[in-house]
């Protein structure tokens, strides 16, 4: 996972709240130590797996990919029937850099015999809340941006808004 500057979490949340009060969102905020970007996950597991954790970590390692930019400029629901939709901040670019470092993590995933979506689609994203109601894409005036310099191994505890870092590996390319 990549997870946002300090500056680039903060200006994600004033975003938010500029669409909380013009779309009457009442859902909470993520919490700023919880915003991330998704790259691909390895299961789901009340306990991580000691075996799927070191895997993980060894193919981590490998990948090489150098620093990047990544910009954020639309704003979206993303719709699940049924269930609160998450409020998204997203990018609307292809940005190379990030496919290329996604690639690679599925294909490390792959050959170390680890859950993958190899050749999937992605959408860039970072959640900023749950709401009932439905934000149409709007494109932003100011997109969020920073510079991806490491990503991430974590294990979420899933609906405990909870995050525990495993490893975290820098982009050197």
């Amino acid at each position: 996972m990549l997870r946002p500057t300090a500056e680039a979490a903060s200006e994600a949340m004033e975003i938010a709240q500029t669409y909380r009060n013009a779309h009457a969102l009442t859902g909470p905020s993520r919490p700023l130590e919880l915003l991330h970007i998704t790259l691909n996950g390895v299961g789901a597991y009340r306990r991580l797996p000691q075996d799927i954790a070191f895997a993980a970590e060894q193919m981590a390692a490998t990948i090489r990919v150098r620093p990047f930019e990544l910009v954020l400029d639309e704003v979206m629901s993303f719709r699940h029937p049924g269930e609160p939709q998450a409020f998204v901040i997203c990018t609307r670019q292809e940005n190379e850099a990030l496919l290329d470092l996604r690639h690679q993590i599925q294909e490390g995933l792959y050959e170390a015999g680890l859950p993958y979506n190899l050749g999937g689609h992605l959408t860039p994203h970072m959640t900023l809340l749950y709401d009932r109601k439905t934000v149409l894409p709007e494109e932003l005036n100011r997109p969020v941006r920073w510079t991806v310099r490491e990503f991430l191994l974590i294990h979420s505890f899933y609906g405990k808004s909870e995050h525990n870092v495993i490893g975290r590996w820098p982009l050197l390319g």
